[in-house]
């Protein structure tokens, strides 16, 4: 690949990050609803591009949630209701925790050694939450922001031709899957799966596939990159 595609690479992994970062943010509203139609297709197109069982799995699921292969002009509004009750049942009544330090400490408690070591990491890349925003550090959505902040940020090096700022940003995605992502987030997806037939819909089951999917398929493409 040329500059060119890789730069686009990038810019489509920021995108990926920040779809996945939304749906697991708050209830659906209109407002992430026009996002979700209008990058649908984005999402599709990566999982068309893959031979990853749970890329292709979510994608399939994906597209019954919507109704249509016409993402953008889907009808959204009709399952809104239940989306935001599955999301209710699922993360507000903590039936899935969307928290790292749950996951790996052994306490199984927020705010444990995980949620300072994510601080840390943030705070040596130049990445602080916004100041209304109070979201633990260690929430799924915080962490798929900041390697979207990141991808974004190869992209833009690599325009200028700062390849070596480009390398600190990659490498520091890789440290983060490594570190963060990988030891948790499969398993929080597998949660959301196991949910399914108690949701009124697909919709957070299709994209926990395709999460699960992405991040693996992800972290072997940088792995690759930087040998």
């Amino acid at each position: 690949m040329d500059v060119v595609e890789i730069v686009n690479v990038h810019r489509g992994r920021n995108v990926a990050f920040n779809v996945f970062s939304k749906v697991f943010t708050d209830v659906p509203s209109d407002q992430t609803d026009k996002f979700f139609a209008v990058t649908a297709g984005h999402m599709a197109s990566i999982a068309a591009s893959s031979c990853n069982s749970s890329l292709l799995n979510g994608a399939g699921l994906l597209s019954a949630v919507y109704g249509t292969s016409d993402f953008e002009n889907a009808d959204m509004e009709s399952t809104r209701l239940a989306r935001s009750r599955d999301f209710t049942k699922l993360f507000a009544l903590n039936e899935v925790s969307l928290y790292e330090s749950v996951y790996v400490s052994p306490e199984k408690l927020i705010k444990q050694d995980a949620w300072s070591e994510v601080k840390a990491f943030y705070l040596s890349n130049f990445f602080k939450r916004v100041d209304d925003d109070r979201t633990i550090e260690d929430h799924v959505s915080m962490e798929l922001q900041f390697m979207g902040l990141l991808s974004k940020n190869i992209a833009d090096s690599l325009e200028a031709g700062d390849f070596e700022k480009a390398e600190s940003a990659l490498n520091a995605q890789l440290d983060f899957y490594n570190l963060h992502i990988l030891r948790w987030v499969p398993e929080m997806c597998d949660k959301v799966i196991a949910e399914g037939e108690k949701l009124g819909t697909l919709f957070y089951p299709a994209y926990a596939h395709m999460l699960k999917g992405f991040i693996e398929e992800d972290s072997a493409f940088l792995k690759e990159m930087t040998e």
